[in-house]
């Protein structure tokens, strides 16, 4: 999965690898593949409360006592895929819902059929979620969906946000160059999860445009049912 592409960034941040030191020029996209791209990313991903990605697995919510049920209300999820059932509190939103395999209310199997998924709210027709604690179980899938590219499956990350992350990308490598900061310098920050925003010079990481884009994409929660 990628944001956007390193040829691209190259391109738009207008940077040649001897700038900042690197000895080759696939060394220079490599760090950008493995390093800029996923921080800018994250960065994304923690702005709008969600990802990109085509995530499979199981969510527990509690019980909103109404016909409708909004994801927000999610305590548990597990998305790792691996055939064991870990379900931890989540860091992102599993937003939008895209189908679902099952569902329990208090551990008792529902008929899905019975269910319609809308984005960020799930409901049961006919019929109300009890209420409760961590007692519906959903299994599904959600996020963003993929497409074939000769041959090869690639996920449909929205053009509006590849744009966003080639941008960021293009300002951090730019800012870099400001800064006289070296790869092996920044890199702590970029892999440990730090902030971005030391690499910027203007306080403002986001212009207003690409804020109005990622505002585009966060759920708020609503009444319903």
């Amino acid at each position: 999965m990628t944001y956007c592409i390193a040829s691209t960034v190259k391109t738009l941040a207008q940077v040649a690898y001897g700038q900042l030191d690197f000895g080759s020029d696939p060394d220079y996209e490599a760090f950008i593949t493995d390093k800029l791209i996923p921080a800018a990313a994250r960065f994304i991903d923690n702005y709008v409360g969600h990802n990109f990605r085509l995530n499979f697995g199981t969510i527990r919510l509690d019980g909103s006592g109404k016909e409708a049920i909004h994801l927000s209300r999610i305590s548990l999820v597990d998305d790792t895929n691996d055939g064991v059932v870990n379900l931890i509190p989540p860091r992102l939103l599993p937003v939008p819902m895209i189908s679902i395999t099952s569902v329990s209310v208090d551990s008792v199997a529902k008929t899905v059929t019975d269910f319609q998924v809308y984005d960020e709210i799930i409901t049961y027709k006919n019929n109300c979620f009890n209420a409760g604690r961590q007692n519906v179980e959903i299994m599904g899938t959600w996020g963003y969906g993929t497409y074939s590219l000769a041959g090869v499956i690639l996920e449909a990350v929205p053009d509006d946000i590849q744009y966003v992350t080639l941008q960021l990308c293009a300002n951090m490598l730019t800012g870099m160059i400001r800064s006289r900061m070296l790869p092996d310098l920044i890199t702590p920050i970029l892999t440990g999860g730090g902030n971005i925003g030391v690499l910027f010079n203007s306080p403002k990481v986001l212009t207003s445009n690409e804020k109005e884009i990622l505002n585009r994409y966060r759920f708020r929660e609503y009444a319903v049912g």
